[in-house]
């Protein structure tokens, strides 16, 4: 049996392990076509004895059984725990969920890891300003900020919070209403979970180092094993410093992280696992967003629109510091018993010159300074109780759990007017920043979070299964101003997010399903006039069909109905403040293959159709298109092995994705004369390629981003980000 990674060997371990077996026996082990080993007697000459007259027999090496934490040789992941927090296949998931291996992470290289979104269905990538290292997405249409994401099932966010590459097993997208089981929390449309890795009881390890345009240079490591003779103790340490790398001129960039992990085996059945993690981003300075006029399209991506020259003191610092413990305990019947806590902090202190206003006249941005400083701050306590039963001769699969949890944020910042820069002719030196001055007073916010979930996955053993599951949240929030003479705002919510799935499962392979879920989100802040928000509601339909034409490649197609009210957009009468709007709405369809369509040929490929529209609003115009969100996308990463070509060990990487125009925000169809409503984001066709070494020992890849050059822009809100251009990185790693 081939270890898991890092280091993972696969069938080459297995027959250099029976050849150290069989060493002076006289046997040799032949691989046979279903995976097992025969025991043959050595070819003449090739040993010494009577080996003739030695019986056949057969050994079967069987993998690792799969689990919703454990690494994934390639592409297709069989089981996973985002869509229903417990260990369940894919197939017996009447949700859509696309699962990123560690496997598919190392072979694509992003270099920053939303950009992964170009392989994804219904997944497209929102803007990050000032965190490189963020994930925020449009999930299904709407934007997220970063606010639907989970490690290890905690929620977070992906805005503030920093995430290195180094320590993740598999990223997970559930698309769709993940109220249900995640709260009211950033999870309308969806939620991405970061699933970090184990420690395991086989001792390996990989030292990695990457260096690439635009200066980049960086370093990981991630080491396993036990602790003691037995194996009960086990560690996992990963860190990394990634250097440089920014496309911008002069915007240089640093993050260094570094978590150890520990699991103890207690007792048969139960375990106690502790994470810690501690990274730390340094990066003087951040680009500016280019604001919405056609004329930011025609100059070049790198142009930097802030200062490189001006003295940003102390700015650009984000830290973050995050601890888990996990207890678990099998109980005599087989149920489970869970305990976990979570804490994580970051705080950023950040400063930046944006853009406030554009004149096409004399094609000038007119710019200010604005320092920051916030933070953001999560505890969670997740009780849970999950197993199998047997109730009126139907098998019941189980979840239960009580969540307590609280989440405070905060804010404040200065301002002071800074000089104009044209965009086409950029000059840095001489500019003048005025006084620093406070628009308005920071905010404090947070919220407490009570909440009792239920599941069932029902199955009658007919072919037929049901998921039925429900939660219900009691949440307390308030925000309160710094400024001492403002009342502080106080609000409660109390919501009951439902869910049924049906599945159908005519063969293991195939499964139909159809779900129907709800959820909701507080809508946190403050209005202009110092008031709350109604919270944001979510309904959506689903049916899909989920194949495994083999063991190791899984497609799926969905169709979904999506509607989304009170929606927070940007005030028009303050772009400081938000208003809450009427009914949006997405339905579309998505496919996905991910996993090895031929022997040696990995794939992941996508496709999307998404129409995404202001379906009522008393101030937008119904029709709409929402902001970020290409009609259709598509996308396809391939690694192709290179053996039938007499090239062994060498892989061909290549990837090409696709995204439609899309609107750089609302509202998109003024009448008139040309207006910044009227600026649409291209489409862009992005090609990718690479080469690999790879030994066993040692791996060399070679990665090649954007090869066409091509202007690819992001949006975020009312404004949109450029992409690099075409990039280059070298990976070497060593396994031992």
């Amino acid at each position: 049996q081939g270890k898991s990674s890092p280091g993972l060997r696969g069938t080459h371990s297995v027959q250099a392990g029976f050849a150290a077996l069989l060493e002076g026996t006289g046997l040799d082990a032949q691989r046979q076509e279903d995976g097992s080993y025969r025991l043959m007697p050595r070819a003449a000459g090739a040993g010494s004895g009577d080996a003739a007259e030695l019986p056949t027999m057969t050994v079967t090496a069987q993998p690792q059984q799969e689990t919703a934490t454990s690494h994934v040789q390639g592409y297709a992941a069989r089981r996973s725990a985002t869509a229903t927090r417990a260990d369940i296949a894919l197939r017996d998931t009447p949700a859509s969920v696309t699962v990123i291996t560690q496997d598919a992470i190392r072979d694509i290289a992003p270099r920053a890891l939303d950009e992964m979104s170009d392989y994804i269905a219904g997944v497209n990538r929102e803007a990050v300003q000032g965190n490189p290292y963020s994930l925020s997405f449009y999930l299904r249409g709407f934007n997220t900020a970063g606010g639907a994401s989970s490690y290890n099932g905690f929620r977070e966010s992906g805005f503030e919070t920093p995430q290195s590459a180094v320590n993740i097993e598999r990223i997970e997208f559930l698309k769709g209403p993940a109220s249900v089981l995640y709260g009211g929390a950033g999870s309308l449309s969806g939620l991405v979970n970061i699933v970090t890795k184990r420690p395991e009881a086989e001792r390996s390890g990989r030292v990695e180092i990457t260096g690439g345009s635009f200066d980049r240079l960086a370093g990981s490591l991630d080491s396993t094993g036990p602790l003691d003779e037995q194996g009960k103790l086990r560690y996992r340490l990963t860190a990394a410093i990634d250097k440089d790398g920014n496309f911008l001129p002069d915007a240089r960039q640093q993050s260094t992280f570094i978590s150890p992990v520990l699991s103890w085996e207690l007792a048969p059945g139960t375990e106690l696992e502790i994470e810690l993690l501690a990274q730390d981003i340094d990066r003087p300075g951040r680009e500016a967003y280019s604001l919405r006029h056609p004329d930011f399209f025609s100059i070049p991506v790198d142009t930097q629109l802030g200062d490189p020259d001006h003295p940003l003191g102390s700015g650009g610092k984000i830290e973050r510091r995050l601890a888990r413990i996990d207890f678990t305990h099998v109980l005599d019947n087989g149920w489970k018993f869970r305990q976990g806590l979570y804490a994580n902090n970051v705080h950023s202190d950040d400063s930046t010159i944006q853009g406030t206003a554009y004149n096409p006249a004399t094609q000038e941005l007119s710019r200010r300074v604005r320092q920051v400083e916030s933070y953001d701050r999560s505890r969670f306590s997740q009780t849970e109780l999950s197993g199998l039963s047997s109730l009126a001769g139907l098998t019941h699969n189980w979840l239960v759990g009580v969540e307590f949890g609280r989440i405070t944020t905060g804010y404040g910042f200065m301002v002071a007017p800074y000089t104009p820069l044209n965009i086409f002719n950029p000059t840095y030196p001489g500019s003048v920043q005025g006084p620093l001055v406070e628009p308005f007073p920071g905010d404090d916010s947070g919220s407490d979070t009570r909440a009792l979930y239920a599941q069932d996955l029902i199955d009658f053993d007919n072919g037929f299964k049901v998921l039925l599951g429900g939660r219900f949240d009691d949440l307390e929030s308030y925000a309160q101003s710094r400024d001492p003479s403002q009342p502080r705002t106080q609000q409660s919510d109390r919501a009951f997010s439902p869910r049924v799935g049906l599945i159908w499962q005519p063969r293991e392979e195939l499964s139909f399903y159809g779900s129907w879920s709800k959820s909701f989100q507080p809508n946190s802040g403050r209005d202009r006039n110092g008031g709350t928000f109604d919270p944001q509601e979510g309904e959506q339909l689903e049916v899909g069909v989920k194949v495994d034409p083999n063991e190791r490649l899984a497609v799926t197609a969905a169709l979904f109905h999506y509607t989304r009210q009170n929606v927070l957009t940007t005030d028009p009468s303050d772009i400081n403040f938000r208003i809450a709007v009427g009914e949006q709405r997405t339905r579309g369809l998505e496919l996905e293959a991910l996993g090895e369509v031929l022997p040696g040929w990995e794939v992941i490929a996508s496709y999307s159709y998404l129409d995404a529209e202001v379906t009522q609003d008393n101030r937008l115009p119904v029709g709409d298109q929402l902001v970020g969100v290409p009609t259709h996308s598509a996308g396809l990463f391939s690694k192709l092995s290179l053996d039938r070509v007499g090239l062994p060990r060498w892989s061909f990487t290549s990837g090409i994705s696709y995204a439609g125009e899309r609107e750089s925000g609302l509202p998109n169809d003024p009448p008139g004369a040309l207006t910044a409503g009227d600026v649409r984001l291209p489409a862009y066709t992005k090609i990718d390629a690479g080469l690999i070494y790879d030994n066993d020992q040692w791996r060399v890849q070679f990665s090649g981003s954007n090869l066409t050059d091509e202007k690819i822009y992001d949006g975020y809100i009312s404004t949109f980000a450029p992409r690099a251009g075409r990039a280059y990185t070298m990976t070497y790693s060593v396994d031992f």
